[in-house]
């Protein structure tokens, strides 16, 4: 009988679950590098662990199957930390890989000896600490089944490194196929609470529905649509749902947050995939109707009533619970299968979302220097297309930019904050992982200046693994958001300017990458066309104007006070 290593047994497990990408930084891995390349797997090696899983995590959400990162122990898996935070707020399915001290020299002092795993419970589905290398294969499949099923998350497999090293009989490690420990069957809601929440969406006046990243870690956004268009309803997004429904589709009535929304006067609700967390009012605020009735639908239980009351909650898949209701809907309108026809209320929706739109033109289409950053996102959005894959990071830009965007496909618009954690610097190792998903594909970041060089070196990473993005900076030489706060409050203007000086295309260009200094909006488009003709991966240092303050930056100077306000009585 032929004996094999653990390393072996890890890197085989991987490619047994169809893994094609490990995003990695080099440590005592050597083994399972090995057994990579044997199985073709490809490995990009980052300059920063935190990197690792962002990219991990880009990669995961530019296909809807797990990434993989793979760090050593000690500072390496301390350094993954905030990546994997990210990922679990995303929701996003992700296999944090990392060594461990030999388990004979536990609690002795040996270098590097640090134990993750109460360091990771409150940011991981699962954490898998194993000893044995024949029971390698099963941790493996272990941590994929929690990442894979359910509500999507991360895990941690930490393991010793004696395990890895040690040698055991092929048969004592068996690597069974996936469909042998996990089940592809998705959990469908209660058929009368589905039946109920039907006939209440067709008897309603102004129904309305909300989505949130559930819909794409489902895979469900073709049935949204088919649900939506079957019954005339307008559809309205979290920003992690923001794809799901396409922007430019008759029905879709853009972002819901920060006190504005198209489905305010809902009558009933449908919320789907969706938390009703702060940006949407905690489920209370100026964009839901005093008296609405809420249809919760989503796969995490305990999400359902989470801050605000339902009225009917269903506990299930979204794909499989729109599939019902489309279901029920059919055959609620009788044999004809004849859609609804369009209300008031449809064509009052698409009213206030154009409104939205036209309240943004005038801004975007600024030919002032510095370049206005709602300029900026017009130019990006519009060479884009409807193709192409887009990775918003930072603050201010952030804001400005995400409602210019018009995403066509679940995954073409990928905030990089992992959405309430606002976990800044992750867009250049986002993107690398969505263009290794989707290497024919455009993919272009749009960041600020301050978030850009919290992970600027992995643009070194780019360049030596040929992955070609584009990172679009807007330059406004501070951040944003925390001084326009300090001006708006009077408080001291300190910490929050940055250099003016700083050339981040000349930077770039020290790596290897293409550069450009862009200081003028007409030069905006023809430096993103000599970006993307160069074949490199590449920076634009684009100079915006710093006096721009967007109304989120209001909306938490009003926060702060109203929170004074309750805690003084």
């Amino acid at each position: 009988m032929a004996q094999v290593s653990g390393n072996t047994l890890v890197g085989r497990a991987l490619k047994n679950e169809g893994v094609k990408a490990v995003f990695t930084l080099s440590g005592a891995l050597s083994g399972i590098y090995d057994t990579c390349v044997d199985e073709g797997i490809e490995l990009i090696d980052m300059r920063h662990e935190q990197a690792t899983a962002n990219a991990a995590t880009g990669y995961a959400m530019a296909t809807g199957e797990p990434g993989v990162t793979m760090v050593t122990e000690g500072p390496g898996v301390i350094n993954m930390t905030p990546g994997i935070a990210t990922a679990w707020y995303s929701c996003a399915p992700l296999i944090g890989i990392t060594t461990h001290t030999p388990h004979c020299y536990e609690g002795m002092g040996a270098i590097q000896e640090f134990d993750s795993r109460d360091m990771y419970r409150s940011i991981t589905k699962w954490r898998g600490y194993c000893t044995a290398a024949r029971r390698l294969p099963e941790y493996v499949a272990t941590a994929f089944r929690y990442a894979s099923t359910g509500r999507k998350g991360p895990v941690l497999l930490d393991f010793a490194t004696e395990a890895l090293l040690l040698e055991v009989e092929e048969e004592e490690a068996p690597i069974l196929p996936p469909h042998r420990y996990r089940t592809s069957v998705r959990p469908y809601g209660d058929p009368e609470l589905v039946k109920k929440a039907t006939r209440w969406l067709l008897d309603a006046e102004k129904p309305g529905i909300l989505i949130g990243s559930g819909i794409r870690w489902s895979g469900a956004s073709e049935e949204l649509v088919q649900f939506a268009e079957l019954l005339n309803i307008p559809v309205c997004y979290a920003i992690s749902g923001k794809g799901c429904m396409p922007d430019d589709h008759p029905l879709c009535g853009g972002p819901v947050g920060l006190d504005f929304g198209s489905i305010a006067g809902a009558d009933v609700l449908l919320a789907i995939g969706v938390r009703f967390e702060e940006v949407l009012g905690y489920g209370a605020g100026n964009f839901y109707a005093p008296d609405v009735r809420v249809i919760s639908v989503d796969i995490e239980p305990t999400e359902i009533g989470r801050n605000r009351p339902i009225d009917i909650g269903i506990w299930g898949d979204a794909k499989a619970v729109l599939t019902q209701l489309t279901e029920a809907a059919k055959e609620a309108l009788g044999s004809s299968g004849k859609k609804r026809e369009e209300t008031e209320w449809v064509r009052n929706v698409k009213n206030v979302t154009k409104s939205i739109q036209d309240i943004l033109s005038p801004d975007a289409s600024s030919s002032n220097t510095p370049v206005d950053p709602r300029r900026l996102g017009k130019e990006v959005c519009e060479f884009l297309g409807r193709d192409s894959y887009l990775v918003m990071d930072g603050g201010d830009i952030r804001a400005h930019v995400t409602p210019l965007h018009c995403a066509s496909f679940p995954g073409s618009h990928i905030d990089a904050q992992g959405g309430l954690l606002g976990h800044l610097g992750g867009g250049v190792p986002f993107a690398i992982g969505v263009k290794t998903a989707k290497p024919d594909k455009r993919v272009l970041v749009v960041t600020g200046d301050g978030s850009f060089l919290l992970n600027a070196k992995e643009m070194d990473t780019a360049v030596r693994h040929n992955k070609q993005i584009v990172v679009v900076i807007s330059n406004d030489c501070q951040w944003g958001m925390v001084r326009h706060d300090q001006q708006l409050n009077e408080n001291y203007d300190v910490c929050s300017k940055l250099s003016e000086d700083t050339r981040y295309d000349k930077y770039a260009e020290s790596l290897g990458a293409y550069g450009e200094l862009v200081t003028e909006p007409e030069e905006i488009r023809p430096a993103l066309n000599r970006a993307f003709d160069s074949g490199l991966p590449a920076v634009l240092d684009v100079r915006t104007d710093p006096t721009i303050l967007h109304f989120a930056t209001y909306r938490g100077v009003e926060v702060r006070a109203k929170f004074k306000e309750m805690h003084k009585r």
